[in-house]
């Protein structure tokens, strides 16, 4: 896959076309933005570009370094996922900071790919900055976070970053439509516009049968505790059109945010991701967090107008319980 068919995203596109066309990527780079915007996949087309052996345009898609890229078997690319336990840890950045310096195997560059970087503990930031600081010049640094924002400004300032946004909902119908070419047309584009052009909630949305409300409210809950205001202000402003699809929707964060209560209070709760969630966070917190939802879901029974609903919601949600 090459930038031409990355959706969306003119400017990033542009300016790394531009970086591709002289040979001078940054080093390190960091692309942040909403889950399914594309940051996997961007990433990808970044890591098949540095061990792409073709003489011409990069990433060729054809030599047998772009074919090991895409099947993801390729020996100078390395991933590391902070979604998996000491994915990101301190120990695991030692190893990459040690393996660095090693020559490749097969390609003229190494890459190293780290995902959900939001993940990684500011001890693993400092263990990581060591190599950004004094990088190898063969190798190329890859994270993807929701937010650069949280991650140390140390190793911001020494990443390019990069922020990705949703296609139009158009856009993103025609990628779906060639993706699932068998589908109903008119759930795709239903499924784009309901994602606000995300492709890969709408995917998700289409390969699941539609349980956005459940999918929606997951996200929004974890985008209350990001430093950051926007992501979740992206995510509240999907209610502005549908009053029954809010409804449903903070339903949902209330027992998502109940269940990560009895589980942060050792109580037995109904789902792994919400015990996940209650060893990052104190009872105390989450506590205020499902009174606000709470207050936030009685609003709906009543004629609230919706177009500034999800401003409101973000706010309320965001409260730590010491304001009006």
């Amino acid at each position: 896959m090459r930038l031409s068919a990355f959706a969306g995203n003119a400017e990033v596109k542009y300016e790394l076309a531009e970086a591709m066309s002289r040979r001078s990527l940054p080093h390190a780079i960091i692309i942040e933005g909403d889950k399914g915007c594309g940051k996997k996949t961007l990433a990808g087309i970044l890591a098949s570009y540095a061990v792409c052996s073709a003489e011409g345009e990069r990433p060729c898609g054809v030599c047998s370094s772009c074919i090991k890229a895409k099947k993801g078997i390729h020996p100078d690319i390395v991933t590391l996922d902070g979604e998996v336990s000491g994915g990101l840890s301190v120990a695991a950045i030692r190893e990459v900071r040690t393996a660095a310096y090693i020559k490749p195997n097969e390609a003229a560059n190494k890459v190293y790919m780290l995902f959900n970087c939001e993940k990684m503990l500011p001890a693993a930031q400092n263990a990581f900055l060591k190599v950004l600081e004094e990088p190898p010049g063969n190798v190329m640094f890859i994270l993807t976070a929701a937010s650069s924002s949280a991650l140390l400004q140390t190793v911001r300032s020494r990443s390019r970053i990069l922020t990705l946004y949703p296609p139009p909902p158009s856009e993103a119908a025609d990628l779906l439509g060639e993706r699932f070419p068998e589908m109903d047309r008119r759930k795709i584009t239903e499924a784009a516009e309901n994602a606000g052009g995300n492709i890969g909630v709408a995917a998700e949305l289409l390969q699941s049968g539609g349980d956005e409300d459940r999918r929606l409210a997951e996200e929004i809950f974890g985008a209350v505790f990001l430093s950051a205001e926007y992501p979740l202000l992206l995510l509240t402003s999907r209610l502005a059109s549908d009053r029954s699809f809010a409804v449903k929707v903070l339903d949902r964060l209330c027992e998502i945010t109940a269940d990560c209560l009895r589980a942060a209070l050792g109580a037995k709760c109904a789902s792994e991701k919400a015990r996940r969630l209650s060893d990052r966070l104190s009872a105390r917190r989450i506590e205020t967090l499902l009174k606000n939802a709470r207050r936030a879901r009685s609003v709906l029974d009543i004629n609230v107008n919706l177009s500034f609903y999800g401003t409101w919601l973000s706010g309320v949600l965001r409260s730590d319980g010491t304001g009006g």
